[in-house]
């Protein structure tokens, strides 16, 4: 018996053993090919973690599907004093933990002051923008106080990492948190977590707020929802095709056409979406510390090929590390930005002084020219493998690490490296500037260790601009310091899809955040 069959058989009986359990209930089995560490929003960035805090919690807002519009959620409305420097919220009054206790200002005053506070080291902490105080009026009012001005304060309250928590369960679980219990006011709410198996959750009872772009604003169709992590893609998707799941947002792209041939499968993907797929230089690492030998690494790799190839021409290459469609997205990029050329990239190093060796690759100094790459295994295996083999091509011997979603993580927060790889979603050129290569955002996201003063100072201005023309050109300044410095390898901008088999009604995709379902309050069965 192959490997292959054999996986997929051991997962048609757990999978079955997850339907009988749940007898007399509308179920909906997911696929996913990585899990988290843990589901805290404020301590993790991760589309793994992102897809589940989404159905668990909600944020003081909402996203549309068209990726910019800001929609009411927990709160109703809210408004700006005119110098940007106080916002006031509205919240519901009916809203509802899983454990059905209420919610009110102050659980949401907790759960900012929790995302920002320095001992929490949220990697995005800095999407809060610089915070006076944040403070509770009465059970339904939040008034949020900054120093300066936050031009994208709105659309980051849409984003999981200011999600809505709850302060009981925080300090009853502590570390735990996350791990063994998250009550939230998503949805959907925690039933069991085994690491490496399954995420089960149930539908929220009390829930009945949702986005008003849903047709459904509560509660869930779906009385419990199963994630099964199956990493390997082969084994995920004969599972999908045998219909022991229900849904998949891990698609590969070499079994699109096959489904979308399929009459009894419906492959969608959101309308709008940026989402780039690249390897991020530790830029502090003597061996890729040289603007040149980065910049040479970029020319030899050949994306049309790469896009055409490795991802069946479903993603678009990509040169710049956003895309030239959207919002702040600088058209003057284009004379930096590196292209496939090998003679220039093998110049490059040979100025840098990396010689060839008799084998073909490069020395310097007694040192070879053997970057360490992370790589999040279930996301870019195959791409890696492309990336390895193109990079020979200049004396390159990049070594690499396939790792699972949890452990990656995990290794990529340590230091002795040189290269990762990363799925990198983003709503506009300007906030993917800010987020991820300011020095504030040391050492996440920003792991390539990266600094340039100038580059902060415009961010800055951009983030405080209460002028969007200001904004823009701060951004758009900003974008060719990081791209002249080739901080980033990009390879493809990628797109979101979603798999749904023959028990589910048709449904919309979303998108935020890489996360097709969002709040899944539209995911039923026919």
């Amino acid at each position: 018996m192959s490997k292959s069959l054999k996986a997929t058989l051991l997962l048609a009986f757990a999978l079955a053993g997850s339907s009988a359990s749940a007898q007399g209930t509308s179920q909906v089995t997911i696929l996913r090919a990585a899990e988290a560490e843990r589901y805290d929003p404020h301590k993790v960035v991760s589309r793994p973690m992102t897809e589940i805090a989404f159905l668990l919690a909600d944020t003081l807002l909402a996203l549309d599907y068209d990726q910019k519009t800001v929609k009411p959620l927990l709160a109703t409305s809210w408004s700006a004093s005119p110098d940007g420097l106080t916002y006031r919220f509205t919240l519901r009054d009916d809203v509802r933990y899983c454990d059905g206790r209420p919610m009110k200002a102050e659980d949401v005053v907790f759960s900012l002051k929790r995302w920002i506070a320095p001992e929490t080291r949220a990697p995005l902490a800095n999407q809060a923008g610089s915070v006076k105080d944040i403070r509770a009026e009465g059970d339904t009012t939040v008034v949020y106080e900054l120093n300066e001005p936050h031009s994208e304060l709105l659309i980051n309250l849409t984003q999981v990492s200011s999600s809505i928590i709850d302060r009981n369960e925080v300090e009853k679980l502590g570390t735990d948190f996350g791990v063994k219990h998250f009550n939230g006011t998503g949805p959907f709410c925690w039933v069991r977590w085994l690491p490496r198996n399954e995420l089960v959750l149930k539908r929220n009872p009390h829930y009945k707020w949702g986005p008003d772009f849903y047709q459904n604003r509560g509660p869930a169709h779906v009385e419990q929802i199963v994630l099964k992590q199956v990493p390997d893609e082969g084994t995920r998707m004969a599972a999908m095709t045998a219909g022991q799941a229900d849904l998949t947002q891990y698609v590969p792209r070499w079994s699109i056409a096959r489904f979308e041939s399929a009459r009894q499968f419906s492959v969608v993907r959101p309308a709008t979406f940026f989402s780039l797929l690249y390897l991020g230089f530790k830029t502090d690492r003597p061996m890729v510390s040289d603007a040149r030998v980065r910049k040479a690494m970029n020319m030899a790799i050949n994306r049309d090929e790469l896009a055409r190839t490795v991802f069946f021409g479903r993603s678009d290459p990509a040169y710049s590390y956003t895309h030239p469609q959207s919002t702040d997205y600088n058209p003057e990029l284009e004379p930096v930005l590196s292209r496939f050329n090998l003679a220039e990239a093998n110049a490059l190093l040979d100025q840098a002084g990396w010689s060839r060796g008799a084998d073909g690759f490069r020395a310097k100094d007694g040192v070879r020219l053997a970057p360490v790459v992370v790589i999040p295994a279930p996301i870019m295996a195959d791409v890696a493998q492309a990336i390895q083999g193109s990079l020979r091509q200049i004396g390159v011997d990049a070594k690499l690490e396939l790792l699972d979603g949890a452990v990656f993580f995990q290794r990529a927060a340590q230091q002795d490296f040189e290269m990762y790889g990363l799925q990198q979603p983003y709503l506009t050129s300007g906030m993917m500037m800010s987020e991820n290569f300011a020095s504030t955002a040391i050492p996440v996201p920003n792991r390539m260790n990266w600094r340039n003063a100038e580059f902060d100072k415009l961010v800055r201005e951009a983030r405080s601009a209460t002028d969007p023309a200001k904004r823009e050109a701060a951004y758009k300044q900003a974008q060719l310091i990081v791209h002249k410095d080739d901080v980033w390898m990009p390879l493809v901008h990628d797109q979101a899809y979603m798999i749904m088999g023959p028990r589910l009604a048709p449904m919309k995709a979303h998108g935020n955040q890489a996360v097709t379902l969002y709040k899944a309050l539209d995911l039923r069965l026919k």
